[in-house]
């Protein structure tokens, strides 16, 4: 920095100080208040994004939860579905008779010439809905039935019996 010199004026005897002004910044203090407010508004700012923060994680651990029960449901939905499969195939006709046949050695019956079907009629009267009583007082110690036989019943009945 250039600095012009300064000229004397040799006939005046006493010389003027020349007055400088000082390059010192000064520095403002700041308030014991105002830093204060700066600090509550600071805090308070803090603490109102942890709340944000805290929201969105939330919000997002629900969506997770609701994406594992949902893949929970599907699963749940197919097992179920093949768990129905498979109680339709065992209460099959075919699978019941392959149970009955090797399991319990049942045996299928022959057709046997001379077999007689007796109708079985439920007493519309009776409370227990009794069965109809057989008994063997017919010709050739064949059964016959007391109560009186549906015609339909009847016609089946002799159909069958040829």
């Amino acid at each position: 920095m250039l600095v012009a010199r300064e000229r004397f004026n040799y006939l005046d005897p006493s010389p003027k100080p020349i007055r400088r002004e000082s390059q010192v910044k000064t520095v403002h203090k700041i308030k014991a208040k105002t830093i204060l407010v700066y600090c509550v508004v600071v805090l308070v700012a803090f603490g109102l994004a942890l709340l944000v923060t805290s929201r969105h994680v939330q919000i997002a651990s629900a969506g997770y939860d609701i994406l594992a029960l949902r893949k929970q449901v599907k699963t749940l939905e197919i097992e179920n579905q093949s768990l129905e499969n498979k109680i339709d195939e065992l209460k099959s006709l075919g699978n019941i008779e392959r149970i009955a046949t090797t399991k319990l050695g049942m045996q299928k019956p022959e057709l046997a010439e001379g077999v007689q079907f007796v109708p079985v009629e439920y007493s519309k009267a009776s409370s227990k809905n009794s069965v109809g009583v057989a008994s063997t007082d017919g010709p050739g110690g064949q059964p016959t039935v007391k109560q009186k036989r549906n015609s339909l019943v009847q016609a089946l009945a002799d159909i069958i019996n040829g």
